[in-house]
């Protein structure tokens, strides 16, 4: 790791206290040479649907391993689905896709039926000890959106996914829930989202692209897209937000230089579900991180 650059650190330190949030930030130079910036990016935290990012990752190690099929059908029953407020999780009717058709969805629109769809065909076990193997060992997937949504609504005494997301953003009366323990919810470091990145961006063959061109695909701008809103900037990204957790984690790819990954998670000190500041934040924390990382890459001219 690059040595820290004390103005820097300083600097986003003071964007994340404006915003009234903890920030753990990441960034990396997934090309050309080694550096690193970052903030207390050691700290497990609880990721929420953000833990779609690393099982992908093992979803497409497992296929170009040829140890799954990136077409093989998978049902989603009506009848099983935690509902959800985008994709697969929305519909009314059962339905099947190819299982890279689940991978796109659950990137793009983060949707949680097809991330329960994923977990399932993986394997939460086989998810972990692959993570291990690839130096990810506190990165965790203890469980898809339908569990997380189980424990939400045991711990506020809701009976609808609605109805917790309302207890979670009351600012009077604001829910607690082990969906923010990182030792009971799928959690991982900063560090870890980024080498995640870094690895997805090392490998090269086709359920890698895929993954790739899914998070190309993300239907959300509003985070880390808010620090970066030139029309020539290519950016890859995976949100995740539960309560007072806000996440992103995202390739900067400017012309001409070498891919940056970064990574921001964050806790609210305020619970409402709209807090545009903050999303705000994020962008500029990502935006400040990246800056010292971009380097000219001579080979793409």
């Amino acid at each position: 790791m690059s040595t820290p650059d004390v103005a820097v650190t300083a600097a986003l330190r003071a964007v994340a206290r404006d915003a009234g949030v903890t920030a753990r930030v990441h960034a990396t130079r997934l090309a050309g040479p080694p550096g690193t910036v970052a903030l207390d990016d050691a700290e497990p935290v609880a990721i929420a649907s953000l833990y779609k990012l690393p099982l992908a990752l093992v979803w497409a190690d497992l296929v170009t391993a040829r140890r799954l099929a990136a077409d093989a059908p998978v049902r989603l029953p009506a009848s099983s689905r935690m509902p959800g407020p985008t994709g697969v999780a929305m519909l009314l009717d059962d339905v099947v896709l190819t299982a890279r058709d689940v991978v796109r969805l659950m990137l793009a629109v983060s949707d949680n039926a097809c991330g329960d769809a994923l977990l399932s065909l993986v394997g939460r076990e086989r998810a972990h000890e692959r993570l291990a193997e690839l130096g990810l060992p506190t990165t965790l997937v203890r469980q898809g959106s339908a569990g997380e949504t189980r424990a939400l609504l045991r711990d506020t005494g809701t009976a609808t996914w609605a109805g917790a997301q309302r207890a979670l953003a009351d600012p009077d009366h604001a829910a607690e829930t082990s969906q923010y323990d990182p030792a009971l919810a799928s959690a991982a470091t900063a560090a870890e989202l980024g080498e995640a990145l870094r690895l997805l961006w090392s490998r090269r063959g086709p359920a890698y692209d895929l993954v790739r061109d899914a998070l190309a695909h993300q239907a959300w701008r509003h985070r880390i897209g808010s620090g970066f809103p030139h029309d020539d900037v290519a950016l890859h990204g995976k949100t995740g937000t539960l309560g007072r957790l806000r996440h992103e984690a995202a390739v900067i790819g400017f012309p001409h230089e070498y891919p940056v990954g970064v990574v921001v998670l964050t806790w609210a000190a305020r619970p409402e579900r709209y807090l545009p500041g903050v999303d705000a934040a994020i962008g500029e924390l990502a935006r400040l991180a990246t800056g010292p990382l971009r380097m000219p890459d001579d080979e793409t001219g």
